[in-house]
């Protein structure tokens, strides 16, 4: 067990007072140690051996579990998470880790149309008869469908999710998020024991944009949370694939369509998978380490 992925662990989880997430992302950036950070000035007159012991009882117990637990200093991390400069300090996941390069996130509307669902389950289809992974967050409606479609071609599907492992939502999604991890990957950057909030979910699509070497929109009204991962993926100069429907009903979609941004506009499935394959040619080599 690593005396330094156990300090890292220490920091964002048990250290008083605590630290902020994003100054330990800049310091390890640097190459700093996480067992200086934490013996560092700011923590004088802390009992690091305390928060140390916590850490590796913590680790001990999810990874008998059965729970990856990945982190920066892991050679398993994924590696594609490195490219943003806002990448998870740790990540819990269930089933088979990958640095899935060749990947898209295909993410919509819970609340779905038949041509949306259509689109997401066949665009899912063939990008796993490809071999490109589709990644999704797991909700109902066009997350749920993404999935389905990906494991009923065979292929592999990661779910990016909004609480910890220890949890199922939507609970109906329980027999799916099982398989997923039993032929795919399970990913969360929460504790295992946490659950949903408004404030999860963002943070997810955050994440799952980082992930990905793009992120396809398949169906979207104004108010939806795919806004999020839309924004994500242009900050993070990730690709964005849209269709017509969230382009023509959002005004935010209109926005990037109509912006300096590398977004393209679709209107079937098949034409999603050739902008899936253009992107992936392009950018196959192009995913470097975010810079301090």
């Amino acid at each position: 067990m690593g005396e330094e992925k156990v300090a890292l662990l220490a920091l964002l989880h048990h250290s008083e007072p605590a630290v902020s997430w994003a100054q330990v992302r800049a310091d390890l950036l640097e190459g700093a140690s996480p067992l200086a950070l934490l013996e560092g000035p700011g923590l004088i007159g802390v009992d690091v051996s305390e928060q140390v012991a916590r850490a590796r009882e913590d680790l001990t117990r999810w990874e008998s579990a059965g729970i990856h637990v990945l982190t920066p200093l892991d050679e398993d991390y994924p590696a594609q998470l490195l490219s943003v400069h806002d990448f998870p300090l740790v990540l819990f996941g269930r089933g088979a880790v990958a640095h899935d390069y060749r990947s898209a996130a295909i993410v919509g509307s819970r609340e779905f149309s038949q041509g949306g669902q259509m689109f997401a389950d066949r665009l899912a289809t063939a990008l796993a008869e490809d071999g490109v992974t589709v990644v999704s967050g797991l909700a109902r409606g066009i997350d749920g469908t993404a999935h389905r479609a990906a494991l009923r071609a065979g292929g592999r599907t990661v779910a990016i999710i909004g609480n910890g492992l220890d949890h199922v939502y939507p609970a109906e999604h329980r027999e799916l998020q099982r398989t997923i991890a039993e032929r795919g990957l399970v990913l969360s950057q929460f504790r295992p024991t946490t659950r949903s909030s408004r404030q999860t979910f963002p943070q997810r699509n955050i994440t799952m944009s980082a992930y990905s070497a793009m992120t396809v929109i398949a169906e979207a009204q104004e108010a939806s949370g795919t806004r999020i991962q839309a924004n994500a993926a242009i900050k993070h100069a990730r690709p964005l694939i849209l269709t017509e429907q969230v382009v023509g009903r959002t005004s935010w979609g209109r926005e990037f369509a109509e912006g300096n941004y590398d977004v393209t506009v679709v209107a079937t499935a098949d034409e999603a998978r050739t902008a899936v394959q253009d992107v992936l040619s392009r950018t196959q080599h192009s995913l470097q380490l975010a810079e301090a």
